[in-house]
């Protein structure tokens, strides 16, 4: 329990230090942390659990200090935000409905594809 627990404060640090830094959200380190780690090995709790462990401190404190940079647009972050809650919900609908196989699949293709759109985006930068 005390060695999960240390593992789990070490994903949270990384997965909040990344998030706060790259605007990511936590979560696509989070995931596949609880099962290299060993800490949650069954994926739909691994789901879960991430989901609520990003429900209370929502990056805080990063957001305060992008708002202080005026680095934030309210407006659009209000509209995400109502639209994320439904999109999860149907999110979470969906993830009871398919195999853990379907799934990871899924996961690993989403990952894939957002790894080569920024690798392009930061080629193509001048």
């Amino acid at each position: 329990m005390f060695n999960r627990t240390i593992l789990t404060v070490i994903l949270g640090l990384l997965s909040g230090g990344i998030g706060g830094a790259f605007g990511v959200g936590g979560s696509f380190i989070m995931l596949p942390g609880l099962f290299l780690l060993g800490i949650i090995p069954d994926y739909k709790t691994a789901v879960g659990t991430v989901l609520l462990s990003l429900l209370p401190p929502i990056s805080l404190f990063a957001v305060m200090e992008y708002y202080k940079k005026k680095r934030v647009d309210t407006y659009i972050s209000i509209v995400l935000c109502v639209t994320y809650v439904f999109g999860a919900y149907f999110g979470s609908l969906i993830n009871q409905e398919y195999s853990v196989q379907f799934l990871q699949y899924c996961t690993a293709l989403i990952f894939f594809m957002l790894s080569a759109l920024f690798f392009y985006m930061a080629h193509s930068q001048k």
